[in-house]
């Protein structure tokens, strides 16, 4: 039963991960500098330039910190980190800057965007480690059986 669910989980992370969405420009502004640097960023995690995408978002976030574009640019973040594609995926970076997210944006408009994936990041995470502690119990179940099968055996 804990098998299939593990199943679940990931495939439900496959498929959630394969879902996210690089925020591109600012909804509704002109096309500002900063719009066009989250733009290009979006563009680079879109061909799979995967640090050249967090590079260009840090670097939004660090020329800009108070505009509306270093929202966008945090959140593009986290969306890397678990992007499908990725195969550097930092599960635990992303629930990092999902809280930074939440955190600094409570009223943004990709906040309750940011609060659900932080929740399915938090439910792969835990059955990670939960498949990881059952991993560790058959391990020790099968040294376990193989000592009592020498046993039996009159070794």
């Amino acid at each position: 039963m804990t098998k299939f669910y593990l199943i679940g989980i990931f495939t439900l992370s496959l498929a959630v991960a394969g879902c996210a969405i690089f925020p591109g420009a600012h909804p509704g502004s002109r096309e500002s500098a900063e719009a066009l640097q989250v733009k290009h960023a979006s563009e680079l995690a879109t061909a799979g330039n995967f640090t050249g995408a967090i590079d260009a978002y840090r670097k939004i976030m660090q020329d800009h910190p108070n505009s509306p574009e270093s929202a966008f640019a945090l959140y593009g973040i986290a969306m890397v980190y678990v992007s499908a594609d990725n195969q550097q995926k930092d599960y635990a970076q992303s629930l990092a800057k999902l809280d930074e997210f939440i955190t600094q944006y409570p009223n943004h408009e990709l906040t309750n965007d940011a609060r659900n994936w932080r929740h399915a990041i938090k439910a792969i995470l835990d059955a990670r480690r939960e498949n990881d502690r059952l991993n560790k119990n058959i391990e020790r179940l099968k040294q376990l059986d193989m000592r009592q099968e020498e046993k039996r055996m009159g070794r």
